[in-house]
């Protein structure tokens, strides 16, 4: 029995290789799909799942301000029906991040150690192929964009992921790296709120979401240094400047674990919460002081 599961999984495997071999007209629409999935399948919890709760979470507050007696089910009815937008331009816009980010020899080598599963690394695309494809996404965003009334969002993406990837400003240090995700990742959710909303850009939200949004910033700057964790090996092996290898793995987790802690005051204080809204905040497991072994597992659980 188990030597018919290995033999499976073996023959698999040696399927996918070869046809990642094969030309790319040739290659099934399934496993294009596929592939695409692999590009983003990692960031759906840490980018999608967010961004999404973010904009319907803003979406109540925002008519609730409107209107202090609308009823919340019929308003929740009404974002869900713009939810399937919001959740195809941030996977668009995601797709396109990941395409510039993944293509690079730098990301293909730290891959290689943390993600061998990626189109890259395991040869399901070549660097070329995933250029030309990068050439099509473009403007297709940008329309989709456009279309949705946040061209000015997505094109502020574009410029830093620009700054990101191609500038390579995720690895001048940690610090630069940190802010560049915090303000590529609240200017998304200033996107996904305008779009769940049907507002023509960001520029029509109020003065509260945008207070909500310098929160985000402030939140994911000091924070999201936990995505590096489980990437010490492939970030060492590319030199890339994260800080658990400039202050330490130890120095990592302790500080991050005493911002979260703020932080998990503070929100609550930022949107007038009732006690109960502190402690449904405070009693969530606090998952930063672990192993990277642990890091492992976790980030390889989608």
């Amino acid at each position: 029995m188990e030597k018919a599961e290995k033999d499976s999984t073996y023959d698999e495997h040696r399927s996918e290789c070869l046809a990642a071999h094969q030309p790319a007209l040739e290659r099934s629409w399934i496993f294009h799909l596929h592939t695409l999935w692999l590009f983003t399948k990692t960031d759906l919890k840490t980018v999608i799942a967010p961004t999404a709760t973010f904009a319907i979470c803003c979406g109540v507050a925002e008519h609730a301000a409107q209107d202090p007696s609308v009823n919340i089910q019929t308003t929740l009815l009404k974002l869900f029906k713009r939810l399937p937008h919001v959740l195809i331009w941030t996977w668009s816009n995601l797709l396109l991040l990941n395409l510039a980010n993944q293509r690079l020899p730098a990301s293909i080598l730290e891959d290689s150690v943390n993600k061998p599963w990626r189109p890259l690394p395991s040869n399901r695309m070549t660097p070329d192929e995933t250029r030309h494809l990068l050439l099509w996404l473009l403007p297709t965003v940008t329309l989709l964009s456009w279309h949705l009334n946040v061209a000015n969002e997505s094109i502020l993406g574009f410029v830093f992921i620009w700054m990101y990837n191609d500038l390579e400003g995720s690895g001048e240090g940690w610090f630069t790296r940190n802010a560049l995700n915090a303000v590529a990742l609240a200017n998304w959710d200033a996107a996904a709120t305008s779009i769940i909303l049907k507002r023509k850009g960001s520029a029509e939200l109020t003065n509260r979401t945008w207070v909500w949004l310098y929160a985000v910033v402030a939140v994911i700057m000091t924070t999201v240094q936990v995505q590096d964790l489980p990437d010490i090996h492939g970030d060492r092996a590319a030199d890339r400047k994260t800080m658990p290898l400039v202050v330490g793995e130890n120095v990592t987790r302790w500080l991050t674990a005493a911002v979260v802690i703020l932080w998990s005051f503070t929100c609550p204080r930022i949107c007038d919460l009732e006690v109960f809204g502190y402690l449904l905040i405070m009693t969530t497991r606090l998952e930063t002081l672990v192993r990277v072994d642990d890091d492992l597992v976790h980030s390889a659980g989608l």
